[in-house]
């Protein structure tokens, strides 16, 4: 069960990522969903087909838990610097992050687990 007053203090927050569990996915209305194995290919199209088209609440990386530490890194730098190949997230869009557990959390890199603030 997410803590949606927690994930919603983050509106703003610059540099910080929330981490909810994969099946509370269905609880965060207007967001744009993006799959952790995505290339920098698909990344691009998505950034330009929906960052300034439509506003949306949510940003929402999902299964970061699947993937390796070195694959975590290109989402370290979109949370970090909240921009990506010049597209910039609005100051208001909470990135959110999804784990399959609280086990799986460990499979976060710690660089980028350091950005996050857990909210289940």
């Amino acid at each position: 069960m997410i803590n949606k007053e927690l994930i919603e203090l983050q509106k703003g927050c610059n540099a910080t990522c929330v981490v909810i569990q994969n099946e509370d996915i269905k609880e965060l209305e207007s967001n744009i969903l993006v799959n952790s194995t995505y290339n920098i290919n698909d990344l691009i199209k998505i950034f330009k087909e929906n960052i300034s088209s439509k506003k949306y609440d949510y940003f929402v990386i999902e299964e970061i838990d699947k993937i390796n530490s070195n694959e975590q890194d290109k989402y370290y730098q979109i949370i970090k610097d909240r921009e990506f190949c010049g597209y910039r997230l609005p100051e208001d869009i909470i990135i959110v992050l999804t784990v399959k557990s609280k086990e799986t959390l460990k499979n976060i890199s710690q660089k980028l687990y350091n950005l996050c603030v857990v909210a289940f």
